[in-house]
């Protein structure tokens, strides 16, 4: 394969990455002391941190956010209720996990009893950095998925560009390939295009190093697999049984995508030397897509409907890139 088209495939991909870079249920009770035994594999664990501080959040979200939701609704409502304050301090509702004993008394919601979820849980991933730190990650996620909360996209965005910005974003990838377990999803595309900027940034961190590289390359090929997964459809996609997005193309075949696979095999050809057979065939294969699906003409931020790129649309982050 010729290398001028090689060299023409990492200068277009260039232009895009530069653009990125901008219940257990149970059953109602007669009294507050009663509850029934839990198997402890379906329940949130941490193991220690580096920092006390990290192991006091991590524990106040366990006791605080991710246990009270396997209790029963009126129970729950009995923790927050200032009525039943002076009962539950000296008849507590129980838990037993395993030989595990928790008691729970009252949480008073105004004044730090209820913490907000999406704060505790952003605080505390930003405070991960040692290896110790990030083995909490999937069993903080898994923790918050019991509890059925929802949280916010933009929530999920930004914690793949916390995790990211610290070298782990490849356990943001093995949460992705655990979304019915974790709740996050690459079906949005400010946040899978954030997951491929920083797998990409490994490379080009490590000077094109062509094992890091590789790997880079094999991580993105990866991602867009996952792409094609019930998981990892839009939600209104997942409601309805369709296909269908708001986007022009679905986030596996969108060329804006596609390029990071195309970037990283080219890089192995052009910075690296590699040339096996299996990377030229990899940088064709890339580049056919990316040409036959990107229309003729068109400029990043016309890849879409324009009003997708108006503020609070899917494609807003290009053209008004968030702070945060």
């Amino acid at each position: 394969m010729s290398r001028r088209p090689i060299i023409g495939a990492v200068n277009a991909s260039n232009c895009a990455f530069e653009a990125a870079t901008r219940r257990i249920a149970t059953n109602q009770l007669r009294s507050f002391s009663s509850t029934p035994s839990r198997n402890a594999q379906q329940v949130a664990h941490f193991t220690p941190t580096s920092s006390t501080q990290l192991d006091e959040l991590l524990s106040t979200i366990r006791m605080k956010i991710i246990l009270p939701s396997y209790l029963s609704l009126t129970q729950r409502k009995q923790l927050m209720s200032k009525r039943y304050e002076k009962k539950l301090a000296a008849d507590p509702v129980i838990i037993d996990i395993d030989g595990e004993i928790l008691k729970f008394r009252y949480l008073d919601p105004l004044h730090g009893g209820l913490p907000n979820t999406q704060k505790s849980v952003m605080k505390a991933v930003t405070s991960f950095e040692t290896e110790d730190d990030f083995v909490n990650l999937r069993p903080l996620l898994e923790g918050i998925h019991n509890t059925r909360q929802r949280l916010d996209a933009d929530f999920w965005t930004k914690m793949t560009r916390v995790i990211g910005a610290k070298g782990h974003i490849y356990e943001m990838i093995e949460c992705a390939r655990r979304a019915k377990a974790t709740s996050y999803r690459l079906d949005n595309s400010e946040r899978l295009n954030e997951m491929l900027l920083y797998v990409q940034l490994m490379a080009v961190e490590s000077g094109w190093r062509p094992s890091q590289t590789e790997k880079a390359l094999r991580w993105s090929e990866m991602i867009i697999e996952l792409l094609e997964t019930e998981a990892h459809q839009p939600r209104s996609s997942r409601a309805n049984g369709s296909n269908a997005t708001a986007l022009s193309f679905p986030l596996a075949h969108d060329p804006q995508v596609l390029i990071a696979p195309l970037h990283l095999a080219s890089a192995l050809v052009v910075k690296t030397g590699v040339e096996t057979e299996s990377i030229l065939e990899k940088v064709d294969k890339y580049a056919r897509n990316v040409v036959r699906l990107w229309p003729e003409g068109k400029q990043l931020k016309e890849l879409h409907k324009p009003e997708l790129y108006q503020a609070r649309n899917e494609m807003a982050y290009l053209t008004s890139p968030t702070n945060s």
